[in-house]
């Protein structure tokens, strides 16, 4: 009798520890289901309370949706809120970072697709905030502020520390300057600007070839829509000095001076995309503007960021006379480019431009030995 109560004991114990340990285990699965947020789809009814409460969040999958519900249903009220917030955003997470850092950038990018789409007006603060981590964006946002309040950080944005002018945003800003441009800006680009002469020793029966540069063009691939995100929208920059225009859904015209354009392409982040820029150097780009100002092409400029002139050897008496009188004359064809300007009062009168022109002068011997020892790379 005692061994068989002893028998029910044990196997009411077992089943008690069985039914403990399913239940552990059921808890344990199921935590993560009732931890996880309800889906969101974007045919929800939404209230304009519930999208405040998902802008403030701090959750960057929730902060995409409130603007991705914004800009399709227009909710001025939202939408309002969201330069304030970009002003002030903690730290801007550029592209290639972390998990959080992605999620961080999806949700910004949906923010200013929506204040975009919705032409919301943006403060200059605001645009400041952002303008080096989604350039695109922070050109498109400018445009809308009139020149006298955009014109500084347009600046700023087409000259690099170096002065140079290197980027697609930094031509894009020079570009949009070069329509109604100040003497301050046409000095820096004239300030800047470095012709580029190659003088070629020969001897007298030698014949040589030109040059020739082109530009590419590449794609990127895209990537799965991330899972419980609305779609979120990226922009770019696309750059054509060719006079091919692009045109289409997403494409919004930002600048375009003769021949080169630059428009601003709005695209799934998920989808790849085409992007083209322009190869000119900093040199091809600021005579470019200066043809501009000249009211002609850059082919019908009397000189060329790039020249290159031949002197078939005989003494170095007579090379000096030649080289001496080429760059005279290069240097007044250039020089003639001021007085144009100041009469299309794009120059200050008074201002003496001492730095243009500059010239700087490679030599290329082909004969050897070399008649010239000292052989070098300079300044004029």
């Amino acid at each position: 009798m005692r061994f068989n109560v002893q028998r029910r004991f044990m196997r009411t114990h077992y089943n008690m520890r069985m039914v403990f340990r399913n239940v552990l285990l059921l808890l344990c699965m199921a935590g993560p289901a009732l931890a996880q947020e309800p889906q969101i789809t974007s045919e929800m009814n939404v209230e304009v309370g519930t999208l405040h409460n998902w802008l403030h969040s701090g959750d960057p999958r929730l902060i995409a949706w409130a603007g991705d519900f914004a800009r399709r249903r227009h909710n001025a009220e939202i939408l309002s809120e969201i330069p304030g917030m970009l002003e002030h955003w903690s730290m801007l997470p550029k592209a290639g970072g972390n998990v959080e850092e992605s999620a961080q950038r999806r949700a910004i990018l949906n923010l200013l697709d929506g204040i975009i789409q919705d032409n919301v007006k943006v403060s200059l603060p605001a645009i400041e905030r952002i303008a080096d981590v989604f350039p695109a964006q922070a050109v498109l946002l400018i445009q809308r502020l009139p020149m006298e309040e955009s014109r500084l950080p347009l600046m700023m944005w087409a000259f690099d520390g170096n002065d140079s002018i290197s980027s697609v945003r930094a031509r894009t800003a020079a570009m949009m300057l070069a329509k109604n441009p100040d003497p301050d800006f046409v000095s820096r680009v004239l300030g800047g600007f470095v012709q580029h002469v190659t003088i070629q020793i020969v001897s007298p029966k030698s014949v040589l070839g030109g040059m020739g540069s082109g530009g590419p063009c590449g794609d990127s691939l895209g990537t799965p829509l991330e899972a419980g995100w609305p779609q979120v929208y990226a922009y770019s920059l696309f750059e054509d000095d060719t006079g091919r225009k692009i045109s289409g859904d997403g494409i919004q015209p930002v600048v375009e001076i003769g021949r080169h354009s630059i428009s601003a392409v709005r695209r799934k982040e998920s989808a790849g995309w085409e992007e083209c820029s322009s190869q000119q150097t900093d040199a091809q780009f600021r005579h470019e503007l200066i043809a501009y100002w000249l009211g002609v092409t850059p082919s019908e400029m009397q000189w060329k960021p790039y020249e290159s002139t031949t002197v078939k050897w005989s003494t170095k008496a007579a090379y000096e006379r030649e080289l001496g009188a080429w760059l005279e004359a290069d240097r007044v064809r250039m020089s003639g480019v001021l007085q144009q300007l100041r009469e299309r009062g794009l120059l200050g009168e008074n201002i003496a431009y001492e730095k243009f022109p500059q010239i700087s002068v490679r030599i290329e011997c082909h004969l050897y030995p070399c008649p010239l020892r000292d052989l070098s790379n300079s300044p004029h």
